[in-house]
């Protein structure tokens, strides 16, 4: 079913999250520049530019926390292969983000002081996060968008029947499919409503999982991206 909810519980819902990430990502920066600065990492000088490699820091720690943990959420809903890498390395970033910000103020007010040990910890950071989102990027021999366009086909029939026609994969049991004229006059009823078209509130309206809801919502993408553009032969990129 769909939820209407106030105007006030929508604004916070779509744009309140981005705001509270943005600002602390911004507040990250500062003891994470510190961290790296202790660490060694100085100005530099390439083609003429000097450029603090310290100021580089943010991006290994809050903003690699930020992209692990969209990756492993996206990973689990789709099942990826890499979901289980995903979610560790989403878990390690955030352990690494909050260490990093204690650390650094801890020793901005003199509560303790540097050595070896942390020096070499922090030294070790930009290769095991390079080494870990290239281990995601390569684990998925397709895309996550790849995915959920390959399953969509078996959603709807070329010629609009039910999917229920077609034998199901595994031979598990289920629901039949619905037809594109269903899914739709669901499409338009959240529209109607007002309300944001996303698998989570299509599966609620045609009372299907958020999962089936986006592979509806991919083949009905696909159809359109094929009706304005009949010569496009190349691979379709969904946002997820």
């Amino acid at each position: 079913m769909s939820i209407d909810l106030p105007g006030y519980a929508k604004a916070v819902f779509r744009y309140g999250r981005p705001v509270v990430l943005l600002t602390a990502l911004i507040m990250s920066i500062p003891g994470e520049i510190h961290l790296a600065e202790v660490a060694g990492w100085e100005a530099v000088t390439i083609w003429g530019v000097t450029f603090n490699v310290a100021w580089l820091m943010p991006v290994c720690v809050s903003v690699y926390a930020a992209c692990s943990a969209v990756i492993a959420d996206v990973s689990k809903r789709l099942g990826l292969p890499n979901r289980k890498s995903a979610l560790a390395g989403a878990v390690a970033a955030l352990a690494l983000a909050l260490a990093a910000q204690d650390v650094s103020h801890l020793i901005q007010l003199d509560y303790m002081g540097t050595s070896w040990v942390l020096v070499a910890l922090v030294s070790a950071i930009p290769p095991l996060v390079a080494f870990h989102m290239l281990h995601m990027a390569a684990a998925p021999e397709s895309t996550a968008s790849e995915v959920v366009v390959e399953e969509a086909a078996d959603e709807f029939e070329d010629d609009d029947e039910n999917v229920s026609a077609k034998p199901r994969r595994r031979g598990k049991p289920g629901r039949p499919g619905l037809t594109e004229e269903e899914v739709l006059a669901a499409v338009e009823k959240l529209k109607t409503a007002g309300d944001e078209v996303t698998p989570e509130n299509l599966g609620q309206v045609l009372n299907r999982s958020a999962r089936t809801a986006r592979r509806y919502l991919s083949q009905i993408k696909r159809r359109e991206n094929a009706a304005t553009e009949p010569q496009h032969t190349g691979t379709l990129q969904l946002s997820i």
